[in-house]
């Protein structure tokens, strides 16, 4: 599985390569591309989409009304991060913007040395106040309160990364009688990714050239481009995360974030060596906006209520496009009739807005945003006090804790389902939030409380203890980028795709974890026929390192090149091999010169312009890389996993 930047860094790889083009045909293409930018690009995001939707419980999920549990973990961070305004779920947003607010205007009257103004601030020392409530309102929402009644967010999150998240194609059957659901109980990016792709990215590429619309041709152009860097690239993915999405659910996501950030500055700024200079991190990078359609008019803090309260995220999607594409789904998939994935309007609305706000999270300054370098004081200052510094044990007037958080919520996590060190690292770097927010607070309230009482105030040391309040909100979001990007849920900083080894420390060594970054996360790994693993158990904290599991036989091949993401992009050079993604397909591969062994393909953006010049069936390839490089659409007999595997072509 490829991750949504990597899709959009192949739009633009495919986009300049058109536009580089002598070919009058292909030229006009990249100016469809430029005039349609955020039609194209949402088409690149193909399917990925059909993980975050539905989003309401009473639309059916696995037969039943719920909500899939890619989605349902994205809601429960959300709706903790964006609240209701209640003292209980006061939201971590609204204090972040709250506080940022704040010290931009002290920061102004501190820099203009206005008194007045500062006088007129009194109000200021209360909200400082209010501000340490509500972060502790927020911790416990996290962490629960030490009862069995309300255990917090936690043991949610543990269970939905091991448990509710395992695939439908491999998920355990209540009865004990396999593994393996029908695809009527799967997402729609698994079914959209698994079944008659070929024939699917082709409908729609056909009803786009009949509806006259230039946006359709522009989203199914996009949609083309997303198909082929995933059959041609995926499998490479794999061979890195040591098994498909299938088999490894949740390091496909850890290993797809690091795969983005690299596939991003390859495919925008150009080809760089290690350090990685001139990209920039993806944290401040507004992906979301890149396939805002016209229109859209999203309000991530209205959508982040409206999951709250389990209502539709918007309807940015015109009426002719979500009938362009449920026409498409009804033409090639209707004669399954009822064994298939649901899909409406409001499945496909919801999946588009959803996605939007997981991005807008994942890369908006106005989220979390980007905290790699660490803000100047003012040269006057001193150094910084020992507040300052969150993850540093010690007491309260450190700002760090003295001991692992309370182990007394543990017993409420089945022992199989605990991911235990993140967990452990969420609890802790909720405690600390509040530490110095307290004790730095205190110190602006009381140089504006002076200034109101004896008219007077050291303006040096003021604009210090901003500093120092501005340093220490940017050490706690700095941890919390680490626990999040530790549990694949936002992208890493580029420091971490330069150096072989990134060493996690967080609480003063109570977590520190050693983690294979680098080109041993963003280089893809050939190991022969010794793939794929078979399928993770969800247990444990296990997900930054290949997987030493058997392998599920028979053995098969991911990728035969140790090259970076660059070699399914654009890269000329194709490193990964010859072949075309649109060459005719054949069960379980079509055989290269070496006999039985699957042919390597060369990059998407080259395979795709000439498809577009020359046209032709599109094959149906798994758009998975499963199991492994070339495989066509393929299925279990009966439905059921089991190891070694009995596979056929899909039916």
């Amino acid at each position: 599985m490829l991750g949504i930047t990597t899709r959009l860094s192949g739009l633009v790889g495919l986009r300049n390569r058109l536009a580089a083009s002598s070919d009058a045909n292909l030229f006009a293409y990249a100016t469809l591309i430029d005039n349609h930018s955020q039609w194209a690009h949402f088409g690149a995001l193909g399917p990925a989409w059909g993980e975050l939707t539905p989003t309401r419980q009473e639309m059916p999920v696995f037969g039943t009304p719920g909500v899939p549990g890619y989605a349902a973990l994205w809601k429960r961070i959300l709706s903790l991060f964006g609240g209701d305004g209640t003292a209980t779920n006061p939201g971590l947003k609204p204090i972040l913007d709250d506080i940022r607010t704040l010290l931009d205007t002290l920061d102004a009257i501190a820099a203009a040395e206005d008194l007045d103004a500062l006088r007129g601030m009194e109000p200021a020392i209360a909200q400082i106040g209010d501000i340490a409530e509500r972060l502790t309102a927020v911790v416990t929402a996290i962490r629960g309160d030490g009862t069995l009644t309300n255990t917090g967010i936690v043991v949610d999150i543990a269970n939905l990364i091991g448990s509710t998240n395992t695939p439908g194609i491999i998920r355990p059957r209540p009865d004990g009688s396999g593994r393996g659901f029908p695809a009527q109980f799967w997402t729609l990016r698994e079914f959209l990714s698994w079944r008659r792709t070929g024939r699917f990215a082709q409908k729609l590429w056909a009803a786009a050239q009949a509806s006259g619309r230039d946006e359709l041709v522009a989203y199914a152009l996009g949609w083309i481009s997303g198909w082929a860097l995933a059959t041609g690239g995926a499998s490479a993915i794999a061979s890195i995360i040591g098994a498909p999405y299938r088999n490894e659910w949740w390091r496909a996501r850890f290993v797809g974030n690091h795969v983005d950030l690299w596939a991003w500055g390859h495919a925008t700024v150009g080809p760089a060596t290690k350090p990685y200079d001139a990209w920039s991190n993806l944290c401040e990078a507004e992906l979301q906006k890149t396939f805002e359609v016209p229109g859209a008019g999203f309000d991530p803090d209205a959508m982040m209520q409206s999951l709250l309260a389990e209502q539709p995220l918007g309807s940015a999607l015109p009426d002719w496009f979500t009938d362009f594409f449920i026409g498409a789904y009804d033409d090639v998939y209707g004669d399954l009739g009822p064994r298939r994935p649901k899909l409406d309007a409001a499945i496909l609305q919801d999946g588009y807005a959803m996605t939007w706000l997981v991005l807008w999270f994942q890369s908006s300054a106005q989220s979390i945003g980007c905290h790699a370098s660490a803000p100047a004081a003012p040269g006057a200052c001193a150094d910084p006090p020992a507040w300052t510094t969150p993850t540093v044990a010690g007491g309260p007037e450190s700002g760090g804790i003295t001991t692992p958080p309370a182990p007394e919520i543990d017993p409420k996590i089945k022992p199989e389902n605990i991911v235990c060190a993140i967990i452990l690292a969420i609890l802790g770097v909720a405690s600390i939030l509040t530490g110095g927010i307290v004790t730095g607070g205190a110190a602006i309230a009381g140089a504006i409380a002076l200034a109101i009482d004896a008219g007077t105030i050291d303006w040096a040391k003021f604009r210090c203890d901003l500093a120092w309040y501005r340093l220490y909100l940017y050490n706690a979001l700095r941890a919390l980028q680490e626990v999040l990007m530790l549990g694949a849920l936002v992208h890493p900083y580029k420091n971490q795709i330069d150096t072989p080894e990134t060493v996690i420390n967080l609480l003063g060594g109570l977590l520190e974890k050693q983690i294979r970054t680098g080109d041993n996360i963003v280089m893809s790994n050939p190991t022969g026929e010794r793939f794929p693993a078979e399928p993770w158990d969800g247990s444990l904290f296990s997900w930054f390192d290949p997987p030493s599991r058997a392998i599920e036989g028979p053995g098969a091949v991911a990728t035969y090149a140790a090259a970076y993401p660059s070699g399914f992009i654009n890269d000329p050079a194709n490193p990964f091999g010859s072949a075309s993604v649109f060459d005719p397909a054949e069960f379980p591969f079509a055989p290269s010169t070496v006999a039985q062994m699957p042919a390597g393909f060369r990059n998407a953006a080259d395979a795709v312009a000439d498809w577009l010049v020359a046209g032709g069936d599109i094959p149906d390839r798994n758009a998975d890389g499963d199991r492994g490089l070339d495989f066509v659409c393929w299925e279990f007999v009966d439905g059921n996993w089991s190891n070694p595997v009995n596979i056929r072509q899909e039916s």
